[in-house]
């Protein structure tokens, strides 16, 4: 793998209350002012190279080069300055991935026009409203672009004031097509004048135990992260990368790095339309049977539903594998059995075993800040800090909290000097709240062990703590496929108690019935069987009152997005799934448990 991974070399410094800090002994080499000068660098050097690709109504690849690209992020962000955007006036984008979303993005970027993306649940999704008014609020956004005309009433009512908005035929008022026509005037002026710490972006987080907060995101933050991929995978110098990806551009993997990395390295993102979720993954197998990508991004849960379907479908496997020199799972830990199984394909189909790994960071961190780049075959090992960056071991009680410090962390939150405040402490390092350990003491170039959210975890009333991440992970990797989901509670309990989503698909191959609804699967004595025999196995090898499953039950529906239980990148919000299934969390502890809660 030496030709895929720089050596990781860390160093790690004492601290005199019992925490530590680990830094990359390779340094951090230079990198541009703005992350546009990447997408200027590309359409002067080869301006015919395709840049991105999405499918047309008639399901033909549809290819943007790096020369039109720059093209229309000129005339877009000049149409955008005309408009009343500029550094202090951000422009908007509701919308999915989309090379016109693409576009608009890098056309306000390149003017200096901060460029907030929001997720286009908080438009489709009524219960979600009052998410999409903060975010505008918040804002207070010169031109907000929508993806479908008809988000517009909806969209236009959660401004407090007129706001211009754009779609792609300007039905309802500002049109995309119009603005990518504008002839160009300030905006190179607009450019040349950003500096590494002008806004670039504002990145919402979820906003799971409240309002969504604005991070903000500076062109040194997004240069950085995409130096610092280059410096421990060196091998993306040498092979302009081939993605076909999904990820959510409004989240920071999908948005920054990924979107980023093709970017950065000339390489060629063919946007998928598909998700890990029921329907939608056949239309990401089928531009994996299209398009071979060199480096594959994806949620464990996606990388568990292609290995079952690469299991089945030998051109699947073959297309996927062909050019692929690593496999990169990030938004929860990966079940080792899906890594095992992963690892057995690839040597079937292309005689290699193709790397896995994962990084570990957030929307403050752009996102990177750690990434594993040796052989690792530890599901938690999130790596070690990347060159430029440092990370603090903190003491939290028996718990290290990991603290991030480096050019690739925000300097705050929009509008909120409260949260500033608190953000960082007294060294400078950003407060993430994830925990973790080394893999080895004795050496700190093995890798961090994740632990988890510090405010997911919580003790029983024996005092013990319980690792909510960590016993998640285990608890899916014995049962995936058939369970999609599990939520681990018990918080002042006698024990641990486990809320269980089912997979419709992989439940109903189970009960062998393509018909039965997720209220029947859920009360099917083979689904109950599966989900009984893998936490009966899961307590055999972890029989601490800490890790040990007492009462569980399976649940007749899916996570509510309405709710925000699910998240965009699918995976489970804890915090929302205890707030909104209280009183079945109660249910489950009472003297006689019922296993089909509803």
């Amino acid at each position: 793998m030496s030709d895929l991974f720089a050596r990781a070399e860390v160093i790690k410094t004492p601290l005199g209350d019992g925490g530590f800090i680990l830094a990359a002994k390779q340094p951090l080499g230079p990198y541009p002012p703005r992350i546009t000068d990447h997408l200027v660098k590309w359409a002067t050097a080869d301006p015919t190279r395709h840049f991105l690709a999405e499918r047309d109504s008639a399901g033909a690849w549809r290819y943007l080069t790096y020369g039109q690209a720059l093209q229309r992020a000129r005339s877009i962000g000049q149409y955008l300055l005309d408009s009343g955007c500029g550094p202090d006036v951000p422009a908007v984008s509701c919308a999915e991935n989309g090379l016109d979303t693409a576009c608009f993005s890098l056309g306000a970027i390149y003017a200096g026009i901060p460029y907030a993306p929001i997720s286009p649940s908080y438009v489709s999704v009524p219960a979600a409203f009052e998410r999409l008014k903060s975010c505008i609020v918040q804002l207070q956004p010169g031109c907000i672009y929508l993806g479908s005309d008809s988000y517009v009433q909806t969209v236009d009512r959660a401004c407090e004031h007129k706001v211009p908005l754009m779609t792609r035929t300007g039905v309802y008022g500002h049109s995309l097509e119009t603005a990518a026509t504008r002839a160009p005037n300030t905006v190179d002026t607009y450019n040349s004048s950003i500096q590494p710490d002008s806004v670039a972006k504002y990145k919402f987080t979820s906003g799971s135990t409240g309002a969504p907060k604005a991070v903000i995101n500076t062109h040194r933050m997004l240069c950085a992260n995409q130096k610092q991929l280059e410096a421990i995978y060196p091998f993306l110098n040498a092979h302009a990368p081939i993605l076909v990806d999904w990820l959510p551009w409004h989240h920071t993997f999908g948005g920054n790095e990924v979107f980023y990395m093709a970017m950065s390295h000339g390489g060629t993102l063919y946007i998928d339309n598909g998700k890990p979720v029921a329907g939608a993954i056949d239309i990401t197998v089928r531009n994996l049977k299209s398009v071979s990508p060199t480096i594959y991004f994806n949620v464990p849960l996606g990388f568990d539903q292609l290995v079952a379907r690469m299991e089945i479908d030998r051109d699947l496997r073959r297309m996927f594998f062909a050019q692929l020199k690593m496999v990169f799972y990030a938004g929860a830990g990966m079940p080792q059995r899906t890594w095992s199984r992963l690892e057995q394909l690839s040597e079937e189909t292309v005689g290699r075993q193709v790397p896995v790994v994962t990084a570990w960071g957030a929307t403050e961190t752009a996102p990177l800040a750690t990434g594993v780049h040796f052989e690792s075959h530890r599901t938690d090992n999130i790596g070690v800090p990347v060159p430029g960056c440092e990370i603090k071991f903190a003491r939290i009680d028996e718990r290290y909290e990991l603290r991030v410090r480096g050019p690739n962390v925000t300097p705050g939150y929009l509008g909120r000097p409260d949260l500033n405040a608190t953000a960082f402490d007294e060294d400078g390092f950003f407060c993430t709240g994830d925990s973790g350990e080394l893999v080895d003491e004795n050496n700190p170039s093995a890798g961090i062990a994740f632990r988890g959210r510090i405010t997911e975890d919580f003790k029983l009333q024996s005092g013990a703590w319980v690792a909510v991440g960590q016993l998640r992970g285990l608890l899916l990797g014995q049962l995936m496929p058939v369970a999609s989901h599990v939520v681990v509670v018990g918080e002042n309990r006698d024990c641990i108690g486990l809320l269980v989503f089912l997979d419709i698909h992989a439940a109903r191959k189970l009960a062998g019935d393509d018909t039965l609804s997720l209220d029947e699967l859920a009360q099917h004595p083979r689904v109950l069987g599966h989900i009984a025999a893998g936490i009966e196995r899961h307590n055999r090898h972890n029989t601490a009152n800490s890790v040990r499953i007492e009462r569980h039950v399976v649940m007749a529906d899916n996570p509510s997005a309405e709710a925000r239980e699910i998240t965009d990148k699918g995976s489970i919000n804890q915090a929302a799934v205890l707030r909104h299934r209280a009183p079945i969390i109660e249910a489950l502890f009472s003297s006689v448990p019922d296993a089909t809660l509803k």
